[in-house]
């Protein structure tokens, strides 16, 4: 077994604070005010009682459950999993307590063993418990592991709500959430659609605030850094999405001196390094303090000196414990070593399993590559012998 990732993803932090202002609660949305007033005034409305069992779902009642409500959660589970009866409970106890602050999303459930077609078509990769984000009856790039119920909560408060929240000051911001994407620019903008369109794919991860203002500028707002920094050069999708992934990507600077064959990549430089045009990468992500990892690494470091002679493939490394992904929806993990395969111009990485040997991984890039990988990894096996190790049967 690998070493189980002792980080979660980082829960949503735009869940308003308890402690807020009351003018805060003001400048907040209706969402917002009643998940508030449930929480520190009150008990809750009776009709947020409604629901306050997880549905279990099969193929055959699946569709027409995502058809009948416009929002709903789905978690993917593994019954066999011998921690699934303690995490079941966390999803029962985040249902109660979604329902306690007002909201009545749906939570349902879905055997990945017993319901393997819906698995592979909407969670192919794992790993389970998987909690999945549905709108409008289609998934939506909103899932994460989560087994405790405070995560489970955030999740759901986070993505019921409307994308963007107005606010009157930047103090209101700073009252409200503990990070932001401060915006004052006129409603009537081209660069408030670009906040709009951007704002969409991160309702988990940070708040969007925004004033109907002539000032045109957008900034981050952080309780870790009392300064805002501004956002600069034209507002576009593509470069308001990667500032804002930057801001969220956990990393640590780039290493001086590179140690072994593989090449290093740190949270800042992941998109640059692992979603290449002309590349294929083939990416370990590892934890210094890991066995398993420790173990895996010649391996690795043997297959990266092969790859030297490859020019359409890289063979890349980075420390999961250190450094986050960009791309949370896509790059996920929760045990070391985990490796994934990402073909040349795609953002969707297949995640290797099975045998971990130099000559599994050949042959998973070659079942996995772009055609010039695999003419030039055929040239390549000429080359450098294969490492033979120890355990040539170990797989995670």
């Amino acid at each position: 077994m690998p070493a189980s990732n002792p980080q979660s993803y980082p829960s949503a932090t735009v869940a308003p604070r308890a402690a807020a202002p009351v003018r805060a609660l003001l400048a907040s949305s209706a969402v917002a005010f009643v998940w508030l007033l449930a929480v520190c005034w009150g008990p809750p409305c009776a009709e947020a009682r409604i629901g306050t069992q997880v549905t279990e779902l099969d193929v055959r009642s699946f569709d027409d459950f995502l058809r009948k409500n416009d929002k709903v959660a789905v978690d993917f589970y593994d019954p066999g999993d011998a921690n699934w009866p303690s995490w079941n409970l966390e999803l029962q106890t985040a249902l109660r307590q979604i329902r306690d602050v007002g909201s009545n999303v749906p939570i349902a459930k879905l055997n990945v063993v017993a319901e393997k077609e819906v698995m592979k078509k909407f969670v192919p990769n794992g790993p389970f418990p998987q909690l999945m984000w549905f709108l409008h009856g289609q998934p939506t790039s909103y899932h994460r592991s989560l087994r405790k119920s405070k995560n489970i909560l955030d999740f759901v408060l986070a993505l019921d709500r409307d994308p963007i929240q107005g606010f009157g000051s930047e103090q209101e911001v700073r009252d409200y959430v503990n990070r932001a994407v401060w915006a004052q620019v006129p409603k009537a903008s081209a660069a408030y659609k670009v906040l709009e369109i951007v704002a969409q794919k991160h309702m988990d991860t940070t708040a969007f605030a925004f004033k109907d203002s002539s000032k045109n500028e957008i900034r981050w707002l952080s309780d870790e850094n009392k300064e805002t920094e501004l956002f600069e050069g034209e507002v576009t999708t593509e470069k308001l999405e990667h500032w804002v992934r930057g801001h969220l990507t956990r990393s640590e600077p780039l290493p001086e001196h590179q140690e072994g064959d593989s090449v290093p990549v740190v949270g800042s430089t992941f998109e640059e390094m692992v979603l290449q045009p002309d590349k294929d990468v083939f990416l370990l992500i590892y934890a210094p303090w890991c066995g398993w990892s420790r173990k895996f690494i010649p391996t690795w470091e043997s297959l990266a000196r092969r790859a030297a002679a490859v020019p359409h493939l890289v063979v890349a490394k980075m420390d999961g414990d250190r450094n986050g992904s960009p791309y949370p929806e896509d790059f996920k993990w929760n045990s070391y070593p985990t490796v994934f395969f990402v073909k040349a111009g795609s953002r969707s990485p297949v995640v290797f399993h099975g045998n971990r040997t130099e000559a599994r991984l050949l042959e998973f890039a070659r079942e996995h590559g772009s055609n010039k990988t695999s003419k030039e990894l055929d040239a390549a096996i000429k080359g450098v012998p294969l490492v033979i190790t120890d355990n040539p049967e170990w797989e995670l």
